[in-house]
């Protein structure tokens, strides 16, 4: 038995995306018990998994999901209370649909779900497993179901259903159940008919809700045992379907509210769709094209420059081509943008379980939800928040009888916020927790042999808690769940860097620590600006620039082996001479021509600043692992420029300094 790849292929995505929702609803309900949109959120996403799975065939999917949508249905009923284990079971019963759904996108049919978690939830469902004294359900009475359509069936007896013809040519459902040799029989052609005058007349999701709940007596449809059911073709083509009767000590279906239909508005025209889904491939065929459009147009551009005499015709062209890109550039690169909700909305599940765990009491906070960036950081930004978000948890955090002692609220506040700043996004961690002593992480670090006792004396206070990015680093001197091995922060680090970002670490003894990284608002173009190093020309991201200098021999210092140049009042920075490290010969300050480039980590020392434009990066997949460059591009000439990698520049210099000295 195979399933059908089309249906399969639509129906993944939006389970995911109902799989994230009802998350989130969860969490929310665990801080709003008695609110009842929530209650039927939850309750919808189970009900639209189960039945695009039942399209598959997955029946271990539609059974697990059928399990869960019960517990919702007493929930939303207010037959059972709103309780952190219940939440509990919720939140473990949607990682299993994960699981299952993970064996779907690689074409397999998912294994049952895990027995005493899936016993727990039937268990709730029933009520024989209830945390809390149930609140006693609302006697209310169905409103569209009346007596002169469907009947209340009696309990016991075998259930039938079959089709037939009706009078009037329309064909509709009939249920019997029949006990001790008699029957008795719930009508539903006038509703349910699929054609004539009452085809008109749509139902309601609680009709059609209390149907199926009498068709498959309150079990999952495409998991009832053989034994338990069988279909019989008559010979006037009518299918019945006897069941066998629910246990005894089965728990009645209890009575859910309908609103009372009288009359039905028209619709009106249908609303037309305004979403498209497509394939994160074909966009990226896109942009790349895209980006080869923005090369031969700065091509073009600069043979433009060249040509000399009357052209106002070509300069005009010229000039709306450029403008022209320049549109096209931007809307494929909005298309490629997503809000950060997408990266923050796994959070508070984990500040959820690692706080419980842990014994703290965290408040978290988030902000700038609707901030967008490229869909390629979003999905690799994952891994790396929850390593920071555990880290502050784990390692920031104090525990709720700490912070009493301290002065502090016993409830911590972890904020995670999304900044928008010009062209870039700055996304934030921040606790006010205990903070970093960059003395204890400098001893730590000697004690490791990450450093030697003479580089840990040099180094600045933001140098030394840069060492908490260092592989095999750790605070803990024993290995826990979350801590303890040195491989979060330097995952966190890498995954920066590859995404041309930018880490920035503040911190304050006993009040808390800010872990921030920029990142640019698009990686599929990149601005550049333009160096010549004597007869070479490189490039650098501008996103790194901050000023441009003119270099001033005099305010050049040697401290300790360190060329450090004075930038301005109170701005002392490390010199970086391209010269020495590309040229293995240094600028003559002086005596040959000089420009400076002011970034945030240090002053490089060019030949000449020639200018800047947008550039497409191209990955350099022959040079060895450690390298200087970030990747490569096509100037405005044809000619291949290499960009260079600004921090690991800096860090090399000021490596060699130190070994120097």
């Amino acid at each position: 038995m195979t399933m059908d790849p089309d249906i399969l292929q639509d129906y993944l995505p939006e389970a995911r995306e109902l799989l994230e929702r009802a998350q989130e609803d969860t969490l929310r309900l665990e801080a709003n018990p008695q609110d009842d949109a929530l209650l039927a959120s939850v309750f919808r996403a189970f009900h639209t998994l189960k039945g695009g799975a039942g399209f598959l065939e997955a029946d271990a999917l539609v059974d697990w999901t059928h399990h869960l949508e019960d517990l919702l249905d007493q929930l939303r009923c207010h037959a059972l209370p709103v309780t952190p284990v219940t939440i509990d079971t919720i939140l473990k019963g949607l990682d299993v649909i994960s699981g299952m759904l993970q064996e779907l996108a690689q074409g397999n049919y998912p294994h049952p779900g895990p027995a005493d978690l899936g016993q727990r939830i039937r268990d709730l469902a029933t009520g024989k497993d209830v945390p809390a004294a149930p609140a006693a359900p609302a006697n209310v009475t169905h409103g569209p179901l009346t007596d002169s359509n469907v009947s209340e069936a009696p309990q016991g007896g075998t259930l039938q259903a079959w089709q037939r013809g009706t009078a009037d040519g329309s064909r509709g459902v009939y249920v019997e159940r029949a006990k001790d040799g008699q029957g008795e029989t719930m009508d539903l052609a006038s509703s349910l008919s699929t054609g004539g005058e009452a085809a008109s007349d749509l139902i309601t999701d609680a009709e059609f809700e209390q149907v199926l709940d009498a068709l498959y007596g309150g079990k999952a449809p495409g998991v009832v045992p053989p034994a338990e059911a069988r279909k019989e073709v008559s010979s006037g083509g009518d299918t019945t379907v006897r069941a066998e009767p629910a246990p005894a000590e089965a728990a009645p279906v209890s009575e859910r509210s309908a609103p009372a239909v009288t009359e039905r508005p028209n619709p009106g025209p249908e609303a037309t769709e305004t979403t498209l889904r497509v394939e994160s491939t074909r966009l990226d065929a896109v942009m790349n094209q895209v980006g080869e459009l923005v090369l031969l147009r700065n091509r073009f551009l600069s043979a433009m420059q060249a040509i000399t005499g009357d052209h106002e015709d070509l300069a005009r062209i010229a000039r709306e081509m450029d403008l022209t890109v320049n549109d096209m550039q931007n809307t494929v690169m909005r298309l490629r943008m997503q809000p950060c909700k997408r990266l923050f909305q796994q959070l508070p599940r984990v500040v959820r379980d690692v706080s419980r765990q842990l014994g703290k009491r965290v408040n978290l906070q988030v902000v700038g939800e609707d901030v967008e960036i490229d869909k390629k950081v979003v999905d690799a930004l994952s891994a790396p928040l929850v390593h920071l978000v555990r880290n502050s948890l784990d390692h920031g955090i104090e525990l709720p009888a700490d912070r009493a002692m301290l002065g502090k609220a016993e409830t911590a506040t972890l904020r995670i916020a999304a900044i928008h700043l010009g062209d870039k996004v700055r996304i934030e961690v921040s606790d006010d927790g205990r903070g970093i002593d960059a003395q204890k992480i400098q001893q730590k670090a000697m004690e490791k042999g990450l450093i030697s006792p003479e580089d840990a004396a040099r180094l600045t206070e933001s140098e030394a808690l840069e060492l908490i990015f260092r592989p095999g680093f750790s605070t803990n001197d024993t290995v826990t769940e979350y801590s303890g091995r040195g491989v979060g922060m330097d995952v966190v680090k890498k995954t920066t860097q590859g995404l041309r970002g930018r880490l920035d670490v503040q911190t304050a003894l006993g009040s808390g620590t800010t872990i921030a990284m920029e990142f640019p608002l698009t990686l599929a173009v990149l601005p550049v600006l333009y160096l010549r190093l004597r007869r070479d020309v490189y490039a650098v991201p501008i996103s790194s620039v901050s000023s441009l200098l003119d270099v001033d021999p005099s305010r050049l210092h040697q401290v300790q082996g360190r060329a450090l140049y004075r930038a301005g009042p109170g701005q002392i920075v490390p010199l970086v001479d391209l010269g020495a490290i590309l040229h293995h010969r240094p600028m003559q300050l002086g005596m040959e021509p000089t420009d400076g480039i002011l970034t945030e980590r240090g002053l490089i020392v060019v030949s000449e600043v020639l200018g800047n434009e947008d550039s497409v990066v191209k990955p350099i997949d022959f040079l060895s692992e450690s390298h200087w460059y970030q990747g490569a591009t096509l100037s405005g000439k044809g000619e291949v420029v290499l960009i260079l990698d600004i921090e690991t520049l800096i860090r090399n210099q000021v490596e060699l300094q130190r070994g120097a000295a």
